[in-house]
């Protein structure tokens, strides 16, 4: 029913508009209106026709993602496609849930641990007010580990590999078991500072041990993480293991917070 009147409208516009050209001259008697035979349905239909494009062409105004035809050979084309955006860029730390983010929020630090067996993986972060270069200068002095964080006995660069990659031996725990990793630095894509590690070679304590440091500007906050995942082996005491798993993570990074 609307559009029946949309077109009856458009229908009285055509006429109006037809008469209003022709006003100026003598009409005959049958201009400005259609007679009746099929040169009158031929009539009738152009002023249809005439009509609908009246009433579809503000509609094409508004919404110019429909093609409409407003007369023969002209189209109102939609606007071309936006420009697709890539995928974010992902970040080197670990990604944290939205309890977690809170928790860091109100209390300035988050652990997270998947204990399996004798070995598992664990995630610390912390915030501080340090400015990123000086933890991030802290953190690569390897060989000040054993001075910086608590159960890091003795800490020592053996060889480097390359201008960012060395081969670092430590001993843990007042036990001091013995651990050889290899250390490399980047900056990831964000432009977070990176210290990754893995196990070297094997140990008689150690079976894996691999992760990351990352240190990132978060807000007026420098943001440490450390994601590791490590096994032991048999030979260390499940005591120990215990231990480890209890403790490691927070003395390892007690120095960010004191």
């Amino acid at each position: 029913q609307k559009r029946g009147a949309y077109v009856a409208v458009g229908e009285r516009r055509a006429l109006s508009t037809l008469r209003r050209h022709q006003r100026h001259r003598p009409l005959q008697p049958s201009q400005g209106r259609c007679s009746r035979g099929p040169s009158g349905k031929a009539c009738t239909a152009m002023v249809r026709l005439s009509a609908l494009a009246l009433v579809l062409a503000p509609a094409a105004a508004l919404n110019p993602s429909v093609n409409v035809v407003v007369s023969p050979g002209i189209k109102i084309a939609p606007p071309a496609a936006p420009p697709k955006r890539g995928p974010a860029v992902p970040s080197s730390a670990p990604l944290l849930t939205r309890t977690e983010q809170l928790r860091l929020a109100r209390d300035g630090e988050v652990q997270r641990k998947d204990r399996r067996g004798r070995g598992g993986q664990c995630v610390h972060v912390v915030e501080t007010n340090e400015p990123l270069e000086k933890v991030w200068k802290q953190l690569r002095d390897v060989d000040g580990w054993s001075g910086l964080m608590r159960g890091i006995k003795t800490s020592k660069t053996r060889e480097w590999l390359d201008e960012t990659t060395r081969t670092c031996h430590f001993s843990v725990t007042k036990f001091r078991l013995p651990c050889d990793l290899v250390l490399a630095e980047e900056t990831d894509s964000r432009g977070a500072q990176v210290l990754r590690f893995d196990l070297d070679r094997a140990s008689p304590a150690v079976k894996r041990c691999s992760g990351a440091w990352v240190v990132e500007r978060v807000g007026d906050k420098t943001r440490v993480s450390l994601a590791a995942s490590i096994e032991a082996t048999r030979v260390v005491p499940g005591l120990i293991v215990d231990m480890v798993a209890t403790k490691a993570l927070g003395r390892a990074t007690a120095w960010l917070k004191d």
